[in-house]
Order: C-alpha cells, then sequence, then structure tokens
C-alpha cells in the first residue's frame, strides 16, 4: 500500500511556496471551496488554472462529480496530471472520488482547511459521495500523493468547525492515546496547534497501514460513526458530522459501561466536554426503529441482523463486537 505523505507548514507563505514548485512544469487543475477563496484570496497564487466550487454535505453527489470530470476532460487532465484540492471533508471525499476515478486514477493533493479534515477526513485514501440509500455508499480507496496542512487555515474557521473538528480529534484519543484524550480536554479551542493534528493524523495512518480496505482495524475508526451517521442522515445534516459523532462515541461509551465494564467516568468526563463546547448530548429520531432498519442495511458494517460496531474496554483499547440491530437501535432516542 502507498504510504501517507503528509507535510505541515507554519503558514500559508511556505505552503505558497511548495505548491509553486510541485506543480511547475505539470499539468494541474486546483479545485477550491468558494468560501476558502473569499477568506484566502492569496490562495489564487497556487494556480493559474483553477475552479471554485460550492459545495455541503447534500450536494456530495454524483450531479457534483459529474461536472468536475467534465471539467477535468475539457481542461486535459491526464494521469499524469496533478489535481489540488483546497477545502474540508466534503470537497476532498468529492474531488477525491473524482480523482480516483478519472481516466483509472489521477494524481492527487488534498490542502484541508478546516480542523475535521486535517485530522481525520483528508488521510486514508477513503472517497465518497452520498445516495438516497445513505451517506458515502458510492467511493472509492485510492490515497493521495500529499496531504500538505497549515493550521494557518484554522484562524478563519468558525468557532463551530473547531468544536466539530475536536470530536474527529479527540476520537483518535479514545482508540489510541489517553494522553491525547487529556490535551484535547485541557486544549483552549482556539489555541489548536499542529502537535495535536499530529497526533491525531499519526493514529490513524498507523491503522490505515495495517489495513487499507477496512477488513479489521480499520473499522475502529467507524467509533461513533453508526449511530452519528444516522443521526445525519435523519438531520437532514442539519447536525454537522462532529457533533453527530460526539453523540454516537457518548452512546458507545454508555454502551461500554455495560457490554465491556468501561469506567463510567470517561462516559462523564466526555458528556461534560461535550456540554463544555454547547455541542448536544443526544439526539431524538424523527425516523422510526424500522426506517431507521432501512437506512442501517445499506451500511457498509452491516451483515444481515447484526452490525460490527466499536466499543471501549478502555482508552486505547477498542473492540469490535456483533451487535444486534434492534438492541442497538434501543439504544438511541426517538421523538
Amino acid at each position: 500500500m502507498q504510504e501517507s505523505n503528509v507535510q505541515y507548514f507554519k503558514n500559508l507563505n511556505e505552503l505558497l511556496i511548495y505548491c509553486d514548485k510541485l506543480t511547475e512544469d505539470k499539468i494541474s487543475r486546483t479545485y477550491i471551496d468558494k468560501q476558502v477563496l473569499v477568506k484566502f484570496p492569496q490562495l489564487k497564487q497556487l494556480s493559474k488554472d483553477f475552479k471554485e466550487i460550492e459545495i455541503k454535505e447534500d450536494k456530495k453527489n454524483l450531479d457534483t462529480v459529474s461536472k468536475i470530470w467534465e471539467d477535468m476532460f475539457e481542461k486535459s487532465i491526464q494521469r499524469s496530471s496533478t489535481v489540488l484540492c483546497i477545502g474540508g471533508g466534503v470537497l476532498s471525499d468529492a474531488v477525491g472520488f473524482a480523482s480516483s476515478t478519472y481516466k483509472r486514477g489521477t494524481g492527487l493533493v488534498i490542502i484541508p482547511t478546516t480542523l475535521l479534515s486535517m485530522v481525520d477526513a483528508a488521510h486514508g485514501g477513503k472517497n465518497g459521495i452520498n445516495t438516497t440509500y445513505g451517506k458515502n455508499q458510492i467511493g472509492t480507496f485510492m490515497m493521495p500523493d500529499q496531504v500538505l496542512i497549515c493550521p494557518e487555515f484554522l484562524a478563519e474557521l468558525p468557532e463551530k468547525q473547531i468544536k466539530n473538528g475536536l470530536i474527529e480529534l479527540i476520537k483518535a484519543g479514545f482508540l489510541k492515546s489517553p494522553e491525547l484524550v487529556q490535551q484535547v480536554y485541557e486544549t483552549d479551542i482556539s489555541k489548536v496547534n499542529i502537535e495535536l493534528i499530529k497526533a491525531a493524523v499519526d493514529i490513524k495512518n498507523e491503522i490505515i497501514k495495517n489495513d487499507f480496505k477496512e477488513s479489521s482495524e480499520r473499522m475502529y475508526l467507524n467509533f461513533g460513526h453508526t449511530i452519528g451517521h444516522l443521526i445525519e442522515v435523519d438531520s437532514k445534516h442539519s447536525i454537522p458530522h462532529g457533533e453527530a459523532v460526539g453523540i454516537g462515541i457518548l452512546k458507545a461509551l454508555k454502551i461500554s459501561e455495560k457490554m465491556c465494564n468501561l469506567d463510567k467516568n470517561i462516559s462523564d468526563h466526555f458528556e461534560n466536554f461535550l456540554k463544555k463546547l454547547d455541542l448536544n448530548i443526544d439526539y431524538k429520531f424523527s425516523s422510526n426503529p424500522e426506517q431507521l432498519k432501512e437506512l442501517l442495511f445499506n451500511d457498509k458494517k452491516f451483515s444481515k441482523d447484526i452490525v460490527k460496531y466499536v466499543l471501549l474496554e478502555n482508552i486505547g483499547n477498542p473492540v469490535l463486537v456483533d451487535f444486534n440491530l434492534n438492541d442497538l437501535l434501543n439504544e438511541v432516542t426517538y421523538a
């Protein structure tokens, strides 16, 4: 498997200089979130060939990808070309999927601009789009050639997005590092630094290196995501990914108390953390259990009446359990 190549930059100027050399004498095309370009107009220096894209989770679909493919053909992008993606996880999912399927794969460099994408979405080579059957149901595995991380982007990020990114950051800690969990609890949200980001990225990439196609250990990265994804779909994406996963993690911690004898202080501490961030600690589903079942039938972790579900025996010690579908749906709250 291709090793992950992550580069870190202190400021945008360093990043711009690096990208200029990266695309020198190469056919390249840059896809950038329109809102990012408004906040950082100096990014226009990156490339003469760039396209602004407006995208949200409900537009991460085949129609958006088809427009990207059409643009690639019009710009004569080749397999040897470099595609740069500048934006959050929704954009990198769509551009990554388009790049991995266009002529069976182009070069891809991801420049994440949100905390959530810096610590999670930009890494690991999962590219996907949504359908009426669920989130990321159509997708590919293709590692980006490089991920370029510059925390200067976080200075213009709304506080709500920082909070959402902290959920994916602490998730990495729950899986592998009690020290990282404690560091996140103690971090001023206005002072998230490269060291914290790198710690989470290293954890994810170590897991992926051992299980790229998600047949075993990589499933741990779904911690909090089974219920989290249901919340996103049920709320029509009004609950953002990080907040939904936070609720999912809290549910998983409480279930872990019953099934794995997890210390109750762990879920209490995390619940207080969510409250401190002013994030929801629960969600009332408008869908009924039968409707949620339909969604889970198409979940990639589902088989017959069993869902592969991630619990914790302790911080740093995740376990994958076969969870009965009906039992899982009894754990959530309904309106």
